[in-house]
């Protein structure tokens, strides 16, 4: 990694004037909440951005509490603050498994819900350093017209390997993006665009607020395949919830640039669920494991989390 390279650092101090900096620098900006993924990417030569607007000074970001029949978590809110909060364990193990797995606990304590969620998309050939890059042909994600991945690929394959957002889906979560046209909420999975090299649909100006949860008791849970069980990414991820009435999600995460939810009425209709999840997978060569295994650890971890919900 090199040393951080010159920007702009702005830090407004209410929602009026962070809108205002939104819209003045628009895409030469990038948001800082936590800066765990985002200082090492700038300093990879990933992004680089002109002027760094900071979250630090804005109050009204960082909550979690019950609201009616919603659970509202704050995008400031830090990982290690939502695994440990009471409500968060009593009710919603996948969100619990998914925030204690992700990177370390050092990390956790400054790490974003937010951040974690909007979390760019990753790929073996871009998330290298800016000499190695160079030795390959730039790449979609690069703003060439190749894939380094998939020959003769014609769209972005890079993965987005956020670990909160499939334990989110999975128990239904939607965000509230706030801009200056007021507030809109939209289910989680609709931030997603399934294109790697652009993954969300978050408009200009705008910031992703809170997510909201339905309030109510879940169970199932959350469990990843990576290379260290202490810090790394998910090269696969899958997070299972089910309502006291059966219905909930099964969702797929770190297999292409969008996680996948699979949604069932009844507990019988998990099993062919995770077969189904495993057939619809199309994992490509841009991660430090193979596609097979990959796509035959879709099966093996639904069934290890079906079972354990089942008895």
């Amino acid at each position: 990694m090199k040393l951080l390279p010159d920007f702009k650092y702005v830090r407004p101090k209410s929602f009026d004037e962070l809108l205002s900096h939104l819209i003045k620098y628009g895409n030469d900006a990038s948001v800082l909440a936590g800066g765990t993924d985002l200082m090492p990417r700038i300093k990879m030569g990933l992004k680089q951005p002109k002027v760094i607007i900071s979250l630090s000074a804005i109050d009204g970001l960082s909550y979690l509490h019950q609201a009616d029949k919603t659970f509202r978590i704050g995008a400031l809110t830090t990982i290690y603050e939502l695994q440990h909060h009471p409500a968060i364990v009593e009710n919603y193990p996948a969100l619990v498994e998914a925030a204690r797995s992700t990177a370390s606990e050092n990390i956790r304590l400054n790490a974003t819900v937010g951040g974690n969620l909007m979390q760019d998309t990753r790929c073996i050939y871009y998330n290298q350093s800016g000499e190695w890059r160079a030795s390959l042909k730039p790449c979609y994600k690069n703003g060439g017209q190749d894939c380094n991945a998939v020959a003769g690929g014609k769209r972005c394959v890079a993965a987005y390997c956020g670990d909160l957002a499939p334990a989110l889906i999975s128990i239904g979560a939607s965000v509230c993006l706030m801009s200056k046209d007021g507030v809109r909420e939209i289910p989680l999975e609709m931030l997603f665009t399934a294109d790697g090299r652009s993954p969300f649909s978050i408009r200009q100006g705008e910031l992703l607020k809170e997510v909201v949860l339905p309030w109510t008791k879940t169970m199932g849970g959350y469990k990843k395949l990576r290379m260290r069980n202490s810090i790394d990414f998910p090269l696969v991820s899958i997070a299972l919830s089910s309502d006291p009435k059966e219905k909930g999600r099964l969702v797929v995460g770190a297999v292409g640039p969008c996680p996948k939810a699979y949604q069932f009425s009844t507990h019988q209709a998990l099993r062919p669920l995770a077969e189904k999840a495993y057939e619809d997978a199309t994992p490509a060569p841009n991660m430090s494991l193979s596609p097979l295994y990959r796509k035959r650890m879709i099966r093996v971890l639904a069934l290890e989390l079906l079972g354990r919900m089942m008895g």
